[in-house]
């Protein structure tokens, strides 16, 4: 009987909704709620300039999460001035509670003894049916992380130093461990080891090895940035837990340095002396190839200069030797003229003379010889002719 009423309530609350509405009230949300698992949670909802809780009804569901009939889980629901559960998912009872006051406009709801499976968006629903029907909606996110204190164990000893072993469990989502010195540094540590336990949680391990210092403190953190959740342990090492070096372990490794050091020293100093060397063969080298380079731009200019001059005189002696070729040719015409009228003049003279034409062979022709050898040599223009 009581289930079928509640039906009908909820009925008319939405045909409340869907014909009456008349004023709307805006409904206080904020940023997402960061809850700790175990621990409890509020989740804000308020009405701004609510003065009465008469015909007040508040209704609390998931809205990612569904019933068999496909409508949104009931996490708590109020009406008639007290909580009316009956319709409430199981994984809440016992574990939800409205604030105490509602006359206020504050709706809020405290969730006890957070869960994992908590997480998700929560629906506040509410309808103020009197004096006129109100109706307000919000959506709170719900994020929900596990956190617990790491714990720090010595794992043994490496060289002179000591291995700590850090180790965080039940952690939600994967975190970050890291290991500070006193000074709060930073310290370089080997890869974090990670792992999930039977409930899904993560467990996170870190090992580092640390030498003695003059404190010895050393501090685990783990963290979950994204949220602001960190938790720290520190520890302190006694110094009798650190092992003792023997005096051969110290006096090797320093004998090794001071002879790398005196190799290494050498060799700096036969190394400069090459150098400085080396550096004056490129010198010389540099000034070789530059006088070679200015010797034979020089040698470049007084070929051209030279080549330059024979190209001139070339020119000059083929000019001359064209107007001696002229010059020649005019005497030898000039020659062949004036022996014609020797000849003739000759001829004419012996003929008028009455003189025997023709006399001794070899006399004549000496005679004639010695006649051309005096003319040869009393001519100015057969001297020029022999000259030439």
């Amino acid at each position: 009987m009581w289930v079928e009423h509640h039906v009908l309530v909820k009925e008319e609350i939405k045909e409340e909704v869907a014909q009456r509405v008349k004023e709307t009230s805006h409904v206080v949300s904020s940023d997402p709620v960061v809850a700790v698992a175990d621990d409890d949670v509020i989740l804000p909802c308020s009405l701004l300039n609510f003065t009465k809780s008469a015909g007040l009804v508040v209704k609390w569901s998931r809205s990612n999460l569904k019933d068999t009939t496909g409508k949104d889980k009931v996490v708590h629901f109020y009406r008639d001035a007290r909580d009316s559960n009956v319709d409430q998912d199981e994984s809440y009872r016992g574990r939800t509670s409205l604030f105490k006051e509602l006359k206020n406009g504050n709706v809020s709801l405290k969730l006890s003894r957070v869960k994992l499976s908590d997480e998700g968006n929560y629906m506040c629903y509410v309808l103020v049916q009197e004096p006129n029907s109100l109706v307000h909606e919000t959506v709170i996110q719900l994020i929900v992380v596990a956190v617990s204190n790491p714990v720090i164990s010595i794992n043994g000893t490496k060289g002179s130093g000591v291995v700590l072993k850090c180790e965080a469990k039940s952690w939600y989502p994967k975190p970050e461990m890291n290991w500070l010195d006193s000074e709060r540094q930073v310290l370089p540590a080997g890869s974090a080891e990670t792992g999930r336990d039977t409930e899904g949680l993560y467990i996170v391990r870190r090992h580092v090895t640390v030498n003695k210092k003059v404190t010895n403190t050393f501090t685990c953190r783990v963290q979950l940035q994204k949220f602001n959740f960190t938790r720290e342990t520190g520890y302190n090492i006694p110094d009798e837990m650190f092992p003792t070096v023997p005096w051969v372990w110290i006096a090797v490794p320093v004998l090794i340095v001071c002879v790398c050091g005196l190799v290494f020293g050498f060799m700096w100093i036969k190394y400069q002396k090459l150098r400085k060397k080396i550096d004056f063969a490129d010198q010389q080298i540099q000034e070789l190839t530059d006088e070679l380079n200015s010797s034979r731009t020089k040698s470049d200019q007084r070929i051209k200069e030279l080549t330059d001059e024979l190209d001139t005189r070339e020119q000059e002696l083929t000019e001359q030797l064209a107007k001696l070729k002229q010059e020649r040719a005019a005497l030898v015409s000039s020659v062949d003229n004036g022996c014609h009228r020797f000849s003739f003049s000759r001829t004419l003279s012996m003929s008028l003379s009455n003189k025997p034409l023709r006399r001794n062979t070899m006399a004549h022709s000496m005679t004639e010889k010695a006649d051309v050898k005096e003319d040869e040599e009393t001519n100015p223009l057969h001297q020029t002719i022999r000259t030439t």
